[in-house]
């Protein structure tokens, strides 16, 4: 065999491998991205429990201090 009949399948060999490469890497973004948005979606909800819970804080308190004014300045201390 001559060395020179090795060029193009060398070549095609090479360009085989790399395109397996970026396709690895895109199937790795791809992966990366479907966990950041589930990531975001949990953030979300839990931001939305804590915005939830401090409202009914909030709530609470001004009850608090309908039925005893002086309960917050205890808590306080």
């Amino acid at each position: 065999m001559n060395p020179a009949d090795h060029g193009p399948r060398m070549a095609a060999d090479l360009l085989t491998m790399q395109l397996a490469d970026a396709e690895q890497r895109i199937k790795q973004t791809e992966l990366a991205l479907v966990l950041s948005e589930k990531m975001v979606a949990e953030n979300l909800a839990l931001s939305s429990r804590i915005r939830s819970a401090r409202r009914r804080v909030v709530k609470s308190g001004g009850r608090l201090t309908t039925i005893d004014p002086t309960a917050l300045k205890q808590f306080a201390q």
